[in-house]
């Protein structure tokens, strides 16, 4: 299976998830699905039967609310049987509607928008005052990028030269209660928050300058 393969896997799994739970934000699930695919298949290092490797790189989904795209993938790679995302959204259920550590493969709950972005970045700074050779991949959407936490860990990650931490901002143009341009315009989204960083403007569905930018 390719990462485009995985990608459409994806977000046939997590539509039926949603649909089933009567759940919501399917918008922001399908838009980070190549994303999540690409990570997940060709790019972090994982331990699907030590999902807390200490030497695991760390995926943080920070739009926590659209945690069904990393459930399916999670699932895809083994963490888990399938048939456990029957439950999702329901009573009881591990699977939450905001993304849950509970979940093996999962690193942080999240949901609070801005909060798993900042974590990442902690992450990141940790292996690097250990010497640890891991990588931390935080995933953000555009309307996310309106919390002034946001800002704050730029500026950090900067001063702290964390060249093991990339932020992906899954920039679909939608948020909440509109057009992102009409709320809080950030375009172009990229220069505007990472002005001072290495940054790239890349069409989610292509993916091999994902596997390029994910790979620098």
């Amino acid at each position: 299976m390719t990462s485009i393969e995985f990608a459409k896997k994806i977000r046939l799994t997590a539509l039926e998830m949603a649909y089933t739970a009567k759940s919501s934000h399917v918008g922001g699930i399908l838009s980070v699905a190549d994303i999540v695919a690409v990570l997940y298949h060709d790019i972090a290092r994982y331990n699907v039967h030590n999902p807390r490797d200490e030497e695991r790189d760390r995926i943080v989904l920070s739009k926590g609310h659209c945690c069904a795209a990393v459930y399916a993938a999670l699932a895809g790679c083994g963490f888990f049987p399938s048939d456990e995302l029957k439950t999702f959204g329901q009573n009881g259920s591990r699977f939450s509607c905001h993304i849950s550590h509970k979940v093996p493969g999962v690193e942080l709950s999240s949901g609070s928008l801005g909060h798993g972005a900042a974590v990442a970045c902690g992450m990141a700074l940790n292996g690097k005052r250990k010497h640890k050779d891991y990588r931390v991949f935080a995933i953000l959407g555009d309307g996310e990028c309106n919390e002034g936490s946001i800002w704050e860990m730029v500026m950090f990650a900067g001063q702290n030269h964390l060249d093991n931490f990339t932020v992906v901002i899954d920039a679909n143009k939608m948020q909440a209660m509109g057009n992102t341009r009409d709320i809080m315009d950030l375009e172009p989204v990229a220069e505007m928050v990472f002005a001072q960083q290495k940054t790239g403007k890349i069409n989610p569905a292509d993916v091999p300058p994902l596997l390029q930018f994910f790979s620098l």
